[in-house]
């Protein structure tokens, strides 16, 4: 339930968009849209330097692994409507995964699991409706307009604090 309601919550945040406002050369403000409509894919997880937690260095070993092979475990799609679908391979992980000599060996997931619910966006809080059908609201980052930037701590507290989970606009 965790890991839908995380998939959940990564892709109503994807899916938004805000504005932001610049200053000019002249010192004049004006605002830029930033369009985040479309599709997002997991392509990093950073890992607090002061962290040192084997889970997560585990996690990001995987989604490396995985982004090398062009596979794409976690992916959300917004829309003008304001609904959101997000498509996640995690639960299917674990059956493709193998250690050997030279290091980690992973198999890219066949099977997904796809979820659709509606989100909206005031600056950068995030609001969605999660497995439970009750609002939910995370803060979200944009690093630049195609990268987008959630606390693992708003993921899930108990298991990825120190950690940020980044999607990459494609």
């Amino acid at each position: 339930m965790k890991k839908s309601i995380i998939i959940v919550f990564l892709a109503i945040f994807t899916a938004f968009s805000c504005s932001t406002d610049n200053e000019d050369d002249s010192g004049n403000t004006q605002e830029t849209t930033i369009n985040l409509l479309g599709t997002w894919v997991l392509t990093d997880l950073r890992i607090d330097e002061n962290t040192n937690d084997d889970d997560l260095n585990f996690a990001k070993q995987l989604l490396d692994a995985f982004s090398a092979l062009d596979c794409d475990i976690v992916t959300f799609t917004f829309r003008n409507d304001n609904t959101v679908t997000s498509e996640d391979k995690t639960n299917f992980i674990i059956q493709n995964v193998t250690a050997g000599a030279g290091g980690l060996s992973v198999d890219c997931p066949t099977e997904s699991v796809s979820e659709t619910t509606t989100w909206s966006l005031d600056g950068d809080q995030l609001t969605f409706i999660n497995d439970d059908l009750e609002e939910e609201t995370i803060t979200i980052e944009l690093e630049d307009e195609n990268t987008l930037i959630i606390a693992g701590s708003d993921i899930n507290a108990n298991n990825y604090t120190g950690a940020d989970a980044v999607f990459t606009k494609q």
